[in-house]
């Protein structure tokens, strides 16, 4: 008898990858970790590479490394066989409108603007799925997205709730409204309708029209900034957020969606600012408190809320 797997609604498509129940664990808690390493990564380059030049970098190199790796499905006109405009669709919210956005949001607005707007992201999915797709929201998913919202406000005004009221928004936070709102369309859309590419070629699809797409917004980008100066730290750093925030995470991410739905999948991106706290005190040095144990709890609590009763077939 083959192990129990997990599958996702019953309105699936023919083809839809699934898997064992433990590759679905490692996933769905690997995908937020490999997106958390995108921001200590930006942190770590903050200053040195304006946020237009590095999400092309970060597109340039994916789209580099990937390319001997689905040169043959090109070579056999893979391309030709899926929707044109579906692909356009995909590269233009998940490698152009999501990415850059969010560079340029921290010049703007504070962290915790930043994160409390990320945080809207499984309820801007639910929404879209609801509007649009007519996607019944289960109450323990609305139930899990209200405490995991909770425990991202803790964490964002750093356990004072009063400083809610006194929440000023500017153009950062529109900048990453907008980046989450077009992740969430990325994300719905990946769901409702899939396009028949192999998942490396789909990805190199939108790390290429990401680049491609950003090189007007680069071009303006110089001319008001000045060409910027790249050294070995600017190279080492587009370079791992390529492979590890390009490739990688949108790698898992889109076998998440496969595997559990749009909905459910994004209950993940609730724990990228909880891995983001732990990168950061690791790996450069931020400090914790007390505030982020109970944002942290609040947040594993919604996420368990919102996936729970995952269905099983044998």
């Amino acid at each position: 008898m083959s192990p129990p797997k997990l599958v996702a609604d019953s309105h699936l498509p023919q083809g839809t990858p699934s898997g064992p129940r433990w590759l679905v664990i490692l996933l769905f808690l690997g995908a937020p970790l490999l997106f958390a390493s995108n921001m200590v990564g930006a942190r770590w380059l903050s200053g040195s590479v304006p946020p237009v030049t590095l999400a092309f970098g970060r597109w340039t190199v994916a789209a580099l490394l990937l390319l001997p790796l689905v040169w043959p499905h090109l070579r056999q006109g893979a391309l030709w066989r899926a929707p044109a405009g579906a692909l356009a669709l995909l590269a233009l919210l998940g490698g152009v409108a999501s990415v850059a956005p969010q560079y340029g949001a921290a010049r703007y607005t504070s962290a915790g603007n930043i994160a409390l707007i990320a945080a809207m992201s499984p309820l801007l999915v639910a929404i879209i799925e609801r509007v649009v797709w007519g996607v019944r929201l289960r109450p323990a998913m609305l139930a899990g997205i209200g405490c995991a919202f909770c425990g991202i406000a803790v964490a964002a005004f750093r356990g004072d709730m009063a400083a809610l009221l006194r929440l000023e928004l500017n153009s950062g936070d529109a900048l990453m409204f907008g980046a989450i709102l077009a992740w969430a369309g990325y994300t719905a859309l990946l769901r409702h309708h899939p396009v028949p590419l192999p998942p490396m070629l789909l990805i190199w699809v939108v790390a290429t029209g990401g680049a491609l797409g950003m090189v007007p917004l680069v071009a303006l980008e110089w001319a008001s900034m000045g060409v910027p100066a790249l050294g070995a730290q600017a190279f080492w750093g587009m370079l791992f957020l390529g492979i590890v925030a390009g490739i990688g995470a949108y790698g898992a991410f889109a076998r998440v969606v496969g595997m559990l739905g749009a909905a459910r999948a994004s209950m993940s991106m609730y724990l990228v600012p909880a891995y983001a706290l732990a990168l950061g005190a690791a790996i450069l040095g931020e400090s914790l408190h007390p505030y982020h144990a109970v944002a942290m709890a609040l947040v594993l609590g919604g996420v368990a809320l919102g996936t729970l009763r995952l269905p099983l077939h044998r």
